[in-house]
């Protein structure tokens, strides 16, 4: 029997698509494309299941593999929708 459902899959490989396009051309192995998948699962696993915070976990692990800190895109998206004080 399959641990998740259809959508949760498909949200768990545009997330993978999605990490995997952020690894400069000298980190984009298969070593990190799995480890960004096994961190997509170990998420899943643990009820993260939409397709925001898979993406939020897939854009953490390539920042460090990269080995910096990138802004995740659902904190750039709210941080502009908050109204300048």
């Amino acid at each position: 029997m399959l641990e998740f459902d259809n959508s949760t899959l498909a949200n768990m490989t545009a997330a993978l698509d999605h990490g995997c396009k952020l690894l400069s051309e000298d980190f984009d192995t298969s070593e990190n494309r799995k480890r960004i998948g096994d961190a997509i699962v170990t998420a899943a696993k643990s009820q993260k299941r939409t397709l925001v915070q898979l993406s939020e976990v897939a854009e953490q692990e390539a920042a460090a593999i990269l080995g910096q800190s990138r802004p995740s895109l659902v904190g750039s998206i709210l941080k502009r929708l908050k109204p300048s004080l």
